[in-house]
């Protein structure tokens, strides 16, 4: 077995994943295979713009994941799905495959059984959490982008007490316009695991395809507020 099978399902020309708990940890510990991979969320308003051909539409539809993280959303999702389900049909699957390197972390679970729920909305803190725990066994490592220099030090000393065997290594104010460069460096230097990015980048989550081959292997995430989340109370 090198494939990950991950059900979803296509509205308005649009694919939206729904992996499990299971499918998320290990494809963090899998995406080690020397390529860049994307990780989007959608609410209604992007779901929209998406569907509006542009460089957004094709940064999702490029995109490695792309999971509802709206009620709205959700809920479209939802109606498809019992849609699929009321007439005998199964979740259309789709097949990751993972690189020969990191092949033994398929052994974390089996094929998607049709009996289990599917989640349909995704928190991005919660899949970050996945994630960030998946990336500590191995001693992963991030590069935190986004915030204030006082909220992203926040952040990191939180990062560093929940989980205390990942790696930070590097980190950078959104604000950086005239210093992209030396961003874009310390990006190459660090070759981090996975790169978070959230307020105050100029582009936003568009700085990833425009910037993602100027980088080394990793797994890129945006999500506008994640470095204040993180921080927690009063951190901005």
């Amino acid at each position: 077995m090198d494939t990950i099978e991950i059900r979803g399902v296509e509205i308005g020309g649009l694919r939206l994943d729904m992996p499990s708990e299971q499918q998320l940890s290990a494809l963090a510990q899998a995406w080690d295979d020397d390529a860049n991979h994307q990780l989007c969320f959608l609410d209604t308003g992007a779901f929209l713009l998406a569907r509006c051909p542009g460089e957004y539409s094709s940064m999702i539809r490029s995109a490695d994941l792309v999971l509802s993280k709206s009620g709205g959303l959700s809920a479209r999702v939802a109606k498809e799905v019992s849609g699929i389900l009321a007439s005998g049909k199964s979740l259309p699957v789709r097949k990751v495959t993972i690189g020969i390197r990191r092949r033994e972390y398929l052994g974390y679970f089996g094929p998607p059984e049709e009996s289990k729920e599917v989640t349909i909305r995704y928190k991005p803190v919660s899949v970050l959490s996945i994630i960030l725990s998946a990336l500590e066994e191995r001693r992963g490592s991030v590069f935190l982008i986004g915030g204030t220099e006082t909220c992203l030090a926040k952040a990191e000393g939180n990062l560093r007490a929940t989980f205390p065997a990942l790696r930070i290594v590097g980190r950078s104010g959104g604000s950086f316009v005239g210093k992209e460069s030396l961003v874009l460096q310390a990006l190459q230097k660090a070759s981090p695991d996975l790169v978070l990015i959230g307020s105050m980048v100029k582009d936003g989550e568009l700085w990833i395809p425009r910037t993602m081959r100027s980088t080394r292997s990793g797994i890129f995430l945006y999500e506008s507020s994640i470095i204040e989340t993180l921080a927690g109370p009063g951190g901005k």
